[in-house]
């Protein structure tokens, strides 16, 4: 093939559309920072979207757990992805999985989107891990982050990985990335307002008074936890 041919025909597969990245958080709190470091805008309610290295990449607040999280992906329109990430936060189910670190569950999921989730880690020395991630149906505590950790051979737990993958079946690639909000010994709120409006948080604050100090605690940890996601995910999603 000539130089001219190649570069034609090189020229021809940089203009096709790229195929669009889907990812998911469950809470505003999730989305936010994700929405911010990756440059996406408002596209109706709990939707972002925008393009990222020439890919179009669509975020969604899906809820909280498994239900929520199959509702919300079963309304989409019957898009084709190049990958569907479930993101925000997870809690360590191993002693050395430590708060802010990224957690990755990559099982069955094409090389190309492995290799760089470490390499992008590396790059912004944010500790990382490949492994299980644990679907729970309940905020666990210490002692049973331990047992199911190593009853289950899983580094961390969250709500709505697993229903995302159910939801993909293999019609998509889904990797989990996720970083940690509560180390393996470390206890979290497991009541939590029941919206993210100011009535829903000043009712909650009216009747979990003794808890607030342990919330505010929590919130200012998941932001800065978020953080280390969002700036992983906005250089990851460079790459693909």
């Amino acid at each position: 093939m000539s130089a001219l041919m190649q570069e034609t025909e090189n020229a021809a597969r940089a203009a096709l559309p790229k195929t669009p990245i889907l990812i998911t958080a469950a809470t505003t709190w999730e989305m936010r920072p994700l929405a911010n470091a990756l440059k996406l805008e408002p596209a109706g309610d709990d939707r972002y979207e925008g393009a990222l290295a020439g890919r179009r990449v669509t975020l969604i607040k899906t809820g909280i757990g498994a239900t929520q999280t199959t509702d919300t992906l079963n309304g989409l329109n019957g898009n084709e992805w190049l990958l569907v990430i479930s993101a925000g936060l997870c809690g360590s189910m191993q002693k050395d999985v430590r708060h802010g670190d990224i957690v990755a569950d990559v099982r069955e999921t094409a090389l190309e989107f492995v290799g760089p989730l470490r390499d992008t880690a590396l790059t912004l020395k944010i500790p990382f891990h490949f492994g299980r991630i644990l679907h729970t149906n309940i905020v666990l505590k210490p002692a049973a982050k331990r047992a199911l950790g190593e009853e289950q051979r899983a580094i961390a737990c969250d709500m709505e990985t697993a229903a995302v993958r159910r939801w993909a079946d293999n019609r998509f690639a889904v990797i989990g990335v996720r970083v940690v909000l509560d180390d393996l010994n470390e206890e979290i709120p497991s009541a939590m307002p029941d919206g993210e409006d100011a009535a829903c948080l000043a009712r909650f604050v009216l009747t979990h008074a003794a808890s607030l100090p342990s919330l505010v605690r929590t919130g200012w940890r998941s932001a800065r936890a978020m953080s280390h996601l969002a700036r992983h995910l906005a250089v990851y999603l460079e790459t693909l």
